[in-house]
């Protein structure tokens, strides 16, 4: 929705994507230099809404419910807390679209819904259903009797991927929780409420059922099942469900009339003739299913939906990666001034002033007013735009003055939105203007050219000659590192650590003595070197990638033809297979080329451990007019294969190595993953919580491995 970024605790909040009466989510990333890894969901109550006693126990009611949850059909929480007196809960990112937005897709391409999609997504969620309604308290073992009560399709979500999660457990009910309804209060969207729910009786699970069969009638349909002018009227037709309802193929021919006999059980007006747990749902769905459409592969959901939003899938990530380059930056300065701040600090009588930030400017807490400030934060006018910082002042504002320059208010509260461009060279905070002297002219101009011939080349900056002499006189006792290339955009990192983005890049306080890995990964390949530095030592080493490398994983096209960027989806990705477009190489690290249109093209793909992939297929220009770019998903076909389950506590990033390559990342929990017979090395991460673990797990043929696994600190 928007493009501000928000600083808020340990966490950037890039954007927002939605915003109720109370809450609002945003997607976010760790403020952290190695937190692009894992984009989340930060969901947070308003500025001023915490006082509400109803709306903060529903908060607290979806942490105290979700909290143990661990379901690939349920959206998993990370973390959760109170910043800037704002409750909020960290939560997996669903990169996808909402069941109601599907629905709507499908109408505005006048198509109806596919029988077996719509089948199979209520079947998954039916699956995540039963897992809440069954889960058991960690600690007793007693059943905590969950009860979603707001099931309805903006609540099951879609991946791009194709999974299916089912969110939004503020309302839950469970044994644990404290607050009971208050009578004649409903709690639910009015048209996918059960008919107890209505009558405000004591619900179980089967309330959910009635309201999964609701949607899946609605899917089926194109229709919404209790629709009426007003919500009395739509409760009036619950009430009158057994009579009302009729089997969805009335509406749609295509529906078979066993899946009929299944809607309709589900939306039976006594619970005691419904399936009487969302498993039984499940498996006659499943069984209906493969009955009905024996080729289908849950695969499928994700093609379509890429097909769907493949216009929005593009734009969104531009949008990500944008801002995503905006926080990068941000940290690289930031961390950049930590580290040549780090033996003022050291050195200070073990001072433990802490730090704010007004205006983008650092202040110690008992720095007075009137204190000129210098900081690095000043360079950062030229490496992004717009940022919105957020923050909590450690002092009290004691002038109207003070609040008309900071946004502080009486509650010392503020919040101040930058635009970086503008950010001036010096912040002189006075009562009162103050005559231009030409002599604070001259030493402000000064100080900016040292600064920026000290700290500027680590941004490509450099002032002739004065760069170089205080660099050798600042650094003289460290040893720096300097590599310089033939490609500009890259990924250097350091024993494993992203510490720049770009060439040239200078990096300073390396460790003396001690060998380290430098790695700078580009679109051509990736540069890797042993290096040890002398204490005083500063090294200049070239970073060449292979042209002829680069040029064959751009494009395929000769001059004058029409193309698209071809980009390349391998599952299982990772590794390093030999791909080649109509003879020319891609490269695997960036699987994608300009492919010629209107052309016969011939795809290859040769991979140890894995059949040979190959298709024959054409770019039509008709088809493509207007998009720059084109996203294939292939799906490998291991030679002999088994399959992995695996489940963590908590849910984490799987490492999965290939044939010596780039490991493909997975989210668990995996199941029935289909994996080339051998023996691999598993790396598990959750970087939110700090947690891992490395396992060993041995693929057979034909057999399925099935593993549970518990997450440690630091291990």
């Amino acid at each position: 929705m928007g493009e501000g970024l928000k600083k808020f605790g340990r966490y950037f909040l890039l954007d927002q994507i939605a915003q109720g009466g109370m809450a609002e989510i945003y997607r976010a990333r760790l403020a952290s230099a190695d937190g692009a890894g894992r984009l989340m969901v930060i969901k947070r109550i308003q500025a001023g809404y915490g006082a509400n006693a109803e709306f903060l126990q529903m908060f607290k009611s979806e942490i105290k419910v979700t909290m143990g949850f661990n379901h690939p059909n349920i959206v998993q929480l990370y973390d959760f807390g109170e910043e800037q007196q704002q409750p909020y809960i960290a939560m997996e990112l669903v990169d996808g679209k909402s069941l109601r937005q599907f629905m709507q897709r499908f109408s505005e391409n006048k198509q109806t819904f596919p029988v077996e999609l719509a089948t199979h997504i209520i079947e998954q969620a039916a699956s995540g259903l039963h897992y809440a309604h069954s889960f058991k308290d960690k600690i007793s073992g007693e059943p905590l009797n969950i009860v979603h009560r707001d099931i309805s399709p903006q609540n099951i979500l879609i991946s791009f991927e194709g999974n299916v999660k089912v969110i939004d457990f503020g309302i839950a009910k469970a044994t644990t929780n404290v607050e009971s309804t208050r009578a004649g209060v409903i709690k639910g969207k009015p048209s996918y409420l059960s008919p107890e729910q209505i009558s405000g009786e004591t619900l179980d699970g089967r309330s959910d059922i009635f309201a999964l069969g609701a949607v899946l009638w609605e899917i089926l349909t194109g229709k919404k099942l209790f629709a009426g002018e007003n919500d009395l009227a739509v409760l009036k037709l619950i009430e009158s469900c057994q009579t009302y309802v009729k089997p969805p193929s009335t509406l749609n021919p295509k529906i078979p009339k066993e899946l009929d006999t299944i809607v309709l059980k589900t939306l039976t007006k006594q619970r005691e003739n419904r399936f009487q747990t969302a498993e039984e749902l499940q498996r006659a769905l499943h069984k209906f299913l493969y009955a009905f459409s024996p080729e289908f592969n849950p695969s499928d959901l994700s093609y379509y939906a890429k097909d769907l939003f493949k216009g929005e899938i593009v734009e969104d990530r531009k949008l990500i990666q944008k801002l995503n380059d905006k926080v990068e930056n941000l940290l690289a300065i930031d961390s950049q001034y930590t580290l040549e701040s780090s033996s003022e600090s050291s050195s200070s009588s073990n001072s433990k002033d802490e730090m704010t930030l007004v205006d983008g400017h650092r202040m110690q807490k008992d720095s007075p007013r009137g204190t000129q400030e210098f900081s690095l934060e000043n360079l950062k006018a030229d490496l992004s735009s717009k940022v919105e910082v957020e923050a909590t002042p450690k002092f009290t504002p004691r002038s109207t003055e003070f609040q008309r320059r900071t946004g502080a208010t009486e509650r010392g509260t503020y919040t101040s939105k930058l635009n970086l461009q503008n950010i001036p060279q010096q912040r002189v905070s006075h009562s009162k203007k103050q005559p231009i002297n030409p002599f604070k002219m001259i030493l402000m101009a000064s100080t900016a050219l040292v600064l920026i011939s000290i700290f500027g080349p680590e941004f490509g900056i450099k002032v002739p000659i004065i760069s170089d002499i205080l660099g050798d006189w600042i650094g003289g006792s460290e040893a720096r590192l300097v590599l310089q290339g033939n490609q500009k955009e890259v990924t250097v990192t350091i024993n494993g650590k992203k510490v720049a983005n770009s060439l040239p890049a200078t990096i300073n306080g390396i460790n003396v003595g001690t060998p380290f890995q430098v790695s700078v990964t580009g679109t051509a390949g990736t540069f890797e070197q042993e290096i040890t530095l002398e204490k005083g030592e500063k090294k200049t080493i070239p970073v060449i990638f292979s042209m002829e490398k680069s040029m064959a994983s751009t494009e395929a096209v000769q001059a004058g033809q029409k193309s698209i960027l071809l980009k390349l989806n391998l599952t299982p990705g990772g590794g390093s297979p030999l791909i080649s477009l109509n003879g020319k190489k891609i490269n695997p690290e960036n699987p994608s080329i300009y492919a010629p249109l209107d052309t016969p093209l011939e795809l290859l793909i040769q991979r140890s451990n894995f059949k040979t992939f190959k298709r024959e297929f054409n770019l039509d220009s008709n088809q493509m007019s207007g998009l720059k770019e084109w996203l294939m998903d292939i799906q490998l076909e291991p030679a002999s294969f088994g399959f992995l389950s695996l489940h963590t506590t908590p849910s984490s990033d799987a490492m999965i190595p290939f044939d010596g390559g780039t490991p493909w990342k997975r989210k668990t929990p995996l199941e029935n993953e289909k994996l080339p017979v051998g023996l691999y090395t598993i790396r598990l991460t959750n970087e939110v919580l700090g947690m891992e673990k490395t396992i060993q797990v041995r693929i057979e043929e034909g057999k399925s491995i099935n593993m549970d696994v518990k997450l440690e600190i630091g291990k």
